[in-house]
């Protein structure tokens, strides 16, 4: 017979890895939010691209949809620090 979900001590370890990306996961958030406020706004008072805020715009943004990822159990991998940061998706040489 086998043991209940909650007698797995690999449960208890993705309980306790949860509960600390849930706590990123309302950093990421904020972060997300300073930084489209910020690219909005050069948007609104420049011509000019904000190349750089928006990549790092884009990032964050893909870095949220992992921990979501991880904390619904669409994904057994754990988002940064376990993983290399995500990228942007934009070649660097174009």
């Amino acid at each position: 017979m086998s043991k209940p979900g909650y007698a797995d001590q690999g449960f208890w370890f993705r309980v306790i890895f949860m509960l600390l990306y849930w706590v990123v996961l309302n950093i990421a958030v904020t972060a997300f939010g300073v930084l489209l406020v910020l690219v909005s706004l050069v948007k609104l008072g420049s011509k000019h691209e904000p190349l750089m805020l928006s990549s790092w715009l884009k990032s964050v943004t893909a870095f949220i949809g992992q921990i979501f990822s991880f904390l619904s159990f669409q994904s057994e991998e754990k988002p940064f620090p376990f993983q290399p940061w995500p990228s942007d998706g934009v070649d660097d040489n174009a």
